[in-house]
């Protein structure tokens, strides 16, 4: 559990990052679909990891 938290945080934070750079402003709208694919990127790793 605590690895995907991990992972779904970094995949947050480079999200935001890389749309930071890309549009040279923090968008509200970006800082949201970041947040949407982090916790769907968590929870699939959370889910892979009880598979695996």
């Amino acid at each position: 559990m605590f690895e995907a938290i991990v992972f779904a945080i970094t995949i947050f934070i480079g999200w935001v990052i890389f749309d930071a750079v890309k549009h040279k402003k923090v968008i509200k709208e970006n800082v949201f679909s970041g947040l949407v694919a982090a916790i769907v990127a968590g929870i699939v790793w959370y889910v892979l990891f009880i598979i695996f």
